[in-house]
């Protein structure tokens, strides 16, 4: 007996007819008749009763069925079995990002590991910065993107690139504006006193980062609220509560739809250094194969300028005092 008889046999089982079996396998119905009677010959017991409405399976029939589905059931298992040996990778592997890319490109991610490492269980979690990087000091996580601060030099850093902010606000807020609702003209950083932000959580070393400039403080001091939520701070600036720094993918749709608008900020650097970076543990044989999936795919966004950074992706650093390129 082979697979497609077993298959056979337990089709026709499941729809008490020979005809609608063999319209579901895609196969001539006296093909289909062909391999069940082969297959009784070869069991030497009949399976099933032939009534004028369809088959019932017979006790003997009943008894195969189970042997039938645990057959297949451990050819499909031994097939994924040897699949993952050939990749040579198993294992679980928990990749941490920042929620407004994470949704982007997260289902791309997802897909690609279930197709090219079958053998690795993916955990990913999209989150803001700051949660990124507790995690990562927690253990909690094997690697994340996260913006780069000096918190986290301790760890394993391979700076990718510089990502933009933007002030964000109602639309019009800042003249006009380009095919993405980013407007032509920058808005200086001192302008910022004057507005109520409304700001993600950020990480101390992000914190120390603006206020050492020169302009920092117009930032820190126009500060309402840190919200711990993409979709409630997006529904406050929608409804003009206030307005936010923030990167391009965060808003995209609100901005191209012109339900708010965003302007570039001079006078001070608000490109944030985005990182991935790996937790102090062993880290697992497949991460880096993760790894090279996550950055093919932000490479995709670059590209398509969806990802506003200020360079094409740096290149993987093996070295492991990689930290060192973003002094």
């Amino acid at each position: 007996m082979d697979e497609g008889q077993l298959r056979a046999f337990l089709t026709i089982g499941e729809f008490h007819s020979i005809t609608k079996a063999a319209d579901e396998l895609g196969l001539a119905q006296p093909s289909l008749s062909q391999q069940l009677l082969r297959l009784e010959d070869e069991l030497g017991a009949k399976l099933f009763d032939r009534t004028s409405r369809g088959v019932s399976m017979t006790p003997e029939g009943e008894v195969f069925k189970t042997h039938a589905e645990a057959i297949l059931l451990s050819t499909r298992l031994a097939r994924e079995e040897v699949r993952r040996s050939a990749t040579g990778l198993v294992g679980e592997v928990s990749i941490g990002m920042p929620i407004s890319l994470g949704e982007l490109i997260a289902p791309d991610i997802v897909r690609a590991v279930q197709h090219e490492l079958p053998g690795v269980k993916l955990r990913l979690r999209l989150a803001f910065a700051s949660d990124l990087t507790r995690w990562l000091e927690k253990g909690m996580l094997d690697a994340s993107l996260v913006y780069y601060s000096d918190d986290l030099s301790y760890l394993r850093v391979e700076h990718i690139a510089d990502e933009m902010l933007f002030i964000i606000g109602p639309p019009d807020a800042f003249g006009s504006v380009d095919h993405r609702g980013i407007a032509l003209e920058p808005i200086h950083a001192e302008s910022l006193r004057h507005v109520d932000l409304l700001l993600p959580p950020m990480s101390k070393g992000l914190k120390r980062r603006f206020n050492q400039q020169q302009h920092g403080e117009a930032i820190r001091l126009s500060v309402r609220s840190e919200i711990d939520s993409l979709p409630i701070l997006k529904a406050l600036l929608l409804d003009g509560a206030g307005y936010s720094l923030l990167p391009y993918l965060a808003v995209r749709d609100e901005l191209r739809s012109g339900q708010l608008s965003a302007a570039p900020v001079s006078g001070m650097d608000l490109n944030l250094p985005f990182a991935l970076v790996r937790a102090g543990r062993r880290p697992p044989a497949a991460l880096p194969a993760v790894e090279a999936i996550v950055r093919s795919k932000l490479e995709e966004l670059r590209r398509n300028g969806e990802w506003l950074v200020d360079q094409p992706l740096r290149p993987p650093v093996t070295s492991p005092d990689v930290a060192e390129t973003l002094a």
